[in-house]
């Protein structure tokens, strides 16, 4: 029996990165002369983008069209809701993964007081059914409402339980013990 060694692939079938932009350079082109007719706050995000992260401005116009069927397929399988589902789910369980991994308290607490605010703005959706169905783009201001519950900036459920829950819901759940 003869062993056989594995022998390394022939230096001209690896490509060198530069010879990738090159082979590429005919449709970054292209590429780049539909992003000189994009709006200039369009341009000015890519630029922002660019020098935060040195990739070049193709590459980010390409994976957001790219995105675009994905986005698709996602609408065609649960429409508009199945969409406002996941904005309202996919990056605060996210972050509520890394909140309980992370030894701070602090976001523990925001994504704890999150998942609150989302529970009762379900129970209390489902049960006027009958009065969100009459209500025009309820689906757009659920969207923004609760990107408005878990944005950094915003902290909305924060300011939600604070404000609603706390006062008015809270002493008839969490009652002291009298001694």
């Amino acid at each position: 029996r003869q062993l056989r060694t594995l022998t390394p692939p022939k230096p001209s079938i690896i490509m060198s990165a530069e010879s990738a932009m090159e082979m590429l350079k005919p449709v970054t082109d292209v590429i780049e002369t539909y992003i000189e007719k994009f709006p200039p706050p369009i341009k000015e995000q890519l630029t922002k983008l660019e020098e935060k992260s040195p990739a070049f401005k193709p590459a980010y116009v390409v994976g957001g069209v790219a995105l675009i069927p994905f986005f698709l397929v996602i609408y065609a399988l649960g429409g508009f809701k199945l969409v406002i589902n996941l904005v309202g789910f996919v990056y605060p369980a996210f972050k509520s993964f890394k909140a309980i991994e992370s030894k701070s308290k602090d976001d523990d607490t925001q994504w704890l007081t999150y998942w609150v605010v989302y529970g009762v703005f379900n129970i209390m959706e489902h049960a006027m059914a009958f009065v969100v169905m009459m209500i025009p783009y309820y689906g757009l201001f659920k969207m923004g409402f609760l990107i408005f519950c878990y944005h950094p900036n915003t902290m909305g459920a924060t300011k939600i339980y604070t404000t609603v829950l706390k006062p008015y819901v809270v002493p008839y759940i969490v009652r002291e013990k009298k001694e």
